[in-house]
């Protein structure tokens, strides 16, 4: 970068995650919006009465040159398109979960950012929680002793539209890659052998292939049990949760919850914006990697091959 001003973002997409990166733009220090790549007429004339700068495709975005560093917020399916495109213009990348719709998608990303020595961070936001940081420091220092099992929960208090769960890649990689991420961001173990179940009972008929809830138990190395419970409706609220149980100590955090649930992800979103631009002004990287959404990615594919079958026959 050649200038001493904000890191300036191109914002790929102004869905519902490409807003929460907006405002959280508008919150972030030495980060700024720069313009907005959105392929939908309406939503660029909203965007640009609001002072941003617009273009329908991103190769007008990259022609104009004026963005230091690059969003991707949109559909999944699109992820690695626009991650090539954006790499192969010399463009770092923070790219929303989970960076592909397969495990081989998510590699070719890592492997292209690699070699043009480009920062490529994932959007897993969790990281930058405040009480989740807190909680792997006491895992990491022994207070709990060795973990002996570990359950995540995300639940979303209304489901996404049909248009956007098409496109998405199934529950499991929609909603399970932030448990894997966080799990073994958390305990600094890898995943082994995983199975998920799906559950049959749902108010509406769900999405072919896509059920409304599902549970997944994995293997850990260090010789855990992880429980993920992902869920498309929950009643009370949004809510997201993990408890640990320990071999000397037991850790319950409720992080998402209630009034205060979108405070927590959009604070959690500034944070990890401004450690992206301080890794694009290079500064060590502290949100997770491509290899870090690689992982998490596998783990979720190693579990829908189980669920597949065992919706399929229910």
């Amino acid at each position: 970068m050649a200038h001493d001003g904000p890191v300036r973002v191109g914002l790929i997409g102004a869905g519902r995650m490409g807003r929460a990166h907006l405002r959280a733009l508008g919150d972030a220090r030495g980060v700024e919006a720069a313009a907005v790549v959105e392929p939908l007429p309406h939503i660029r004339e909203e965007l640009h009465a609001l002072g941003f700068a617009t273009f329908a495709h991103l190769d007008d975005l990259l022609r104009a040159g004026d963005v230091d560093a690059a969003i991707v917020a949109a559909p999944t399916d699109l992820h690695l398109q626009l991650v090539t495109a954006l790499v192969h213009a010399g463009i770092p990348v923070l790219c929303e979960k989970p960076c592909g719709m397969r495990s081989e998608e998510t590699a070719e990303a890592v492997r292209i950012a690699a070699g043009a020595g480009l920062v490529l961070q994932i959007g897993y936001w969790r990281r930058f929680v405040p009480a989740l940081v807190a909680l792997r420091d006491r895992i990491a220092s022994g207070e709990l002793g060795e973990p002996a099992q570990i359950w995540s929960w995300q639940w979303d208090e209304w489901p996404p539209s049909v248009a956007f769960r098409e496109r998405s890649g199934g529950i499991l990689l929609d909603m399970g890659v932030h448990e894997f991420d966080q799990i073994r961001w958390l305990t600094g173990q890898e995943f082994g052998d995983a199975s998920a179940f799906a559950s049959t009972v749902t108010v509406e008929a769900p999405v072919p292939g896509d059920p409304e809830s599902v549970a997944a138990v994995a293997e850990l190395s260090g010789g855990a049990v992880a429980t993920v419970s992902v869920g498309r409706h929950l009643s009370a609220c949004e809510g997201c949760w993990v408890e640990v149980v320990g071999t000397a100590g037991y850790a319950r955090e409720v992080f998402v919850w209630g009034d205060d649930g979108p405070d927590v992800i959009h604070a959690a979103v500034v944070a990890q914006l401004e450690a992206f631009a301080t890794a694009v002004r290079g500064a060590p990287q502290a949100g997770a990697t491509g290899e870090d959404a690689l992982r998490a990615i596998e783990t979720a594919e190693r579990a829908a091959r189980s669920l597949t079958a065992g919706y399929a026959s229910a």
